[in-house]
Formats: structure tokens, C-alpha cells, sequence
């Protein structure tokens, strides 16, 4: 079976490095399991809410910038955020995604042990800064 994500997950990929929506795109196409994009890039309130909840750990979040999203199992109509067997069929599908186009994209649950459903570029925020782009002449 092949799946295709939603007009929902697709909205969540606007703002998103292209890169990483690349990436979310065609692991959706190659995936034993249906998922949604649940986050993409957040405001800082959004950030803050999920702090105050327990959801995140930090205010320095690579979703303020547009560098991380997460991605979530959907079954019989509904994220199942309980999943962790659909959860590494994600994972699996997004790994051959990153391998077979040598992307530079990291999974939280690898990273720290806790935050499945959390994929982000690899490296330090400032090395995708559109702004970098322009002063090097690379941008018009």
C-alpha cells in the first residue's frame, strides 16, 4: 500500500527546510504505515505551551527555525502517539530516505532516548541560516 500525506501534514511542512520536507515526502511513499506531520515550525508561544506541558525540554527548540518536524503513526483515523512498533516502521522509512540521499537529518529518540516522533537537521542551527546564504552572494 502506498500513502501520501494529508493536506494537515502538508501545511505543517511550510516554513519547513526543504531538505527535511524532501525528506518526509518520500519516506511517506515508502512506509509500511500511514503518519502525519503533527509539527513543523513553531512560534514561540507554541514552543513555550509544550514546555509548560512537559512535551519539550527546551526553549532553543529546532522547530523555531524551521528545522525540525514531527512525524506520527496514523491508525483507524487517529495519531497513536502509544504506537512504538509504527513508530520504528517511520523510522525505518525515513532512514532509507536519509541513506539512499546521504541527508543530514537526525531522530530525537536516537539523539536522547525519549522524543520519537522528532526529526530535525543535523548539526547546528546556524549552518541552514537563509540569512548566511545571502551575505555569501549565494542568494540574489
Amino acid at each position: 500500500m502506498s500513502y501520501r500525506l494529508s493536506k494537515r501534514s502538508l501545511s505543517k511542512l511550510v516554513g519547513v527546510h526543504p531538505v527535511l520536507a524532501f525528506a518526509v515526502m518520500e519516506a511517506i511513499k515508502d512506509t509500511k504505515v500511514d503518519f502525519g506531520v503533527t509539527e513543523g515550525i513553531r512560534t514561540i508561544q507554541r514552543q513555550r505551551e509544550l514546555v509548560e506541558l512537559g512535551y519539550s525540554k527546551t526553549m532553543n527548540s529546532y522547530h523555531l527555525y524551521g528545522l525540525a518536524v514531527d512525524l506520527v503513526p496514523w491508525i483507524d483515523g487517529n495519531f497513536r502517539w502509544d504506537n512504538k512498533k509504527a513508530f520504528k516502521e517511520i523510522e525505518t522509512a525515513m532512514n532509507r530516505v536519509i541513506s539512499k540521499y546521504n541527508l543530514p537529518i537526525q531522530n530525537g529518540f536516537r539523539l536522547w532516548g525519549w522524543d520519537r516522533p522528532h526529526w530535525q537537521m543535523s548539526g547546528y542551527r546556524g549552518k541552514y541560516d537563509i540569512r548566511k546564504l545571502k551575505t555569501k552572494g549565494l542568494i540574489c
